[in-house]
């Protein structure tokens, strides 16, 4: 197999080679003559491995069907260069990028790339994370900027950036990829927009779920699929059968699809009955919270969740929701406006 694959490469190589020349007056480039050469020489040659460093999916990926065909879409448009996925804490925006850039890796030439900003501090370590994510080492001059954009410039390229909500500042560095490398697409996860004119904005929702207990096949619904999922990661032999069909729709009901708050309930299945989580949970959010490790701290609770989102929020949003808290079941915007002075931006 590995003869065939040299001997088509040797001759696709010949082919080229000559339709340069007679056509356009011009040879190979250097990359390519250097790789011609090595498939000539060697015995055991191995086509090129795809260029990515995305890591590997701890979990089975559930639903999203309709988000991937989507986006595949829109990454395939070229005049989308940036999209966010935004969408609040927990709703699964980095796992879906995650799955995005799975299914792009051999689209782009020259990879595709995760570059994790949560543990990122400020923006001005933004672009030293993406360096190294890149295998980019600075020699000094021109500034490290510019060397990162003139790496970029004739690359195609698909970075995902997650978790940029907290160092947003530094979009301009953003924007200037965009402008000096035409052939870098940027994957973005934020639970605020970028707001660059760039930006192709993809809100995410929670995964579909029963909207009332009459529903049939519960199971063709991806928060019930991923309940199940999750359940039998820590109860080998738990079977959805028909009695706790009403209690695992009242969950994923209550979390609005949420997989984080879906993954959470259904790990208190080894210890309580589904009927009595639907009950802690309408008590008391804080049941839902977990003790793994390799969890990270923003997604260890619902609470957490939410607590890191309000901490990015800045003081006069946080009044605004303060005052926005008489309302149940949500509001008109004239209606904010008139009770909390909210205008639109803030809103």
């Amino acid at each position: 197999a590995l003869d065939g694959q040299r001997s088509t490469a040797l001759a696709q190589y010949e082919t080229c080679r000559r339709a340069l020349t007679e056509e356009l007056g011009v040879g190979p480039t250097a990359e390519t003559v250097t790789l011609y050469e090595r498939i000539q020489t060697e015995e055991d040659f191995t086509p090129p491995a795809p260029l990515d460093n995305l890591p590997p999916a701890p979990t089975p990926f559930v639903g999203r069907e309709e988000e991937l065909a989507e986006l595949a879409e829109l990454l395939a448009n070229p005049d989308c260069r940036l999209v966010t996925l935004f969408g609040p804490g927990g709703i699964g925006k980095t796992r879906l990028a995650l799955q995005v850039a799975a299914d792009q890796v051999g689209a782009f030439a020259h990879g595709v790339y995760f570059v994790p900003l949560a543990s990122v501090s400020t923006p001005e370590f933004i672009l030293p994370t993406m360096a190294n994510v890149l295998n980019l080492y600075f020699d000094g001059k021109p500034d490290p900027e510019e060397q990162l954009l003139n790496y970029l410039r004739q690359k195609e390229m698909l970075l995902v950036l997650d978790n940029l909500e907290h160092i947003l500042e530094g979009s301009a560095l953003l924007a200037k990829v965009l402008w000096h490398a035409p052939g870098v697409v940027l994957l973005a996860t934020s639970r605020e927009r970028v707001n660059l004119q760039e930006e192709w904005v993809y809100e995410i929702e929670g995964l579909t779920y029963p909207k009332d207990q009459a529903s049939e096949e519960i199971e063709s619904y991806s928060a019930v699929e991923l309940f199940v999922q999750a359940a039998r990661r820590i109860q080998r032999k738990f079977t959805l059968v028909e009695q706790v069909h009403p209690s695992v729709i009242r969950i994923c009901q209550m979390v609005e699809g949420m997989p984080l708050g879906v993954e959470l309930a259904a790990a208190w299945v080894p210890v309580r009955s589904c009927e009595e989580i639907a009950g802690e949970i309408e008590r008391n959010l804080d049941i839902l919270s977990t003790s793994l490790r390799n969890v990270p701290k923003r997604h260890r609770s619902l609470r957490a969740a939410f607590d890191h989102s309000w901490n990015l929020l800045s003081e006069q949003e946080r009044e605004v929701f303060r005052q926005l808290s008489v309302f149940r079941g949500g509001f008109q915007a004239a209606a904010a406006e008139k009770v909390a002075g909210a205008p639109l931006p803030v809103l």
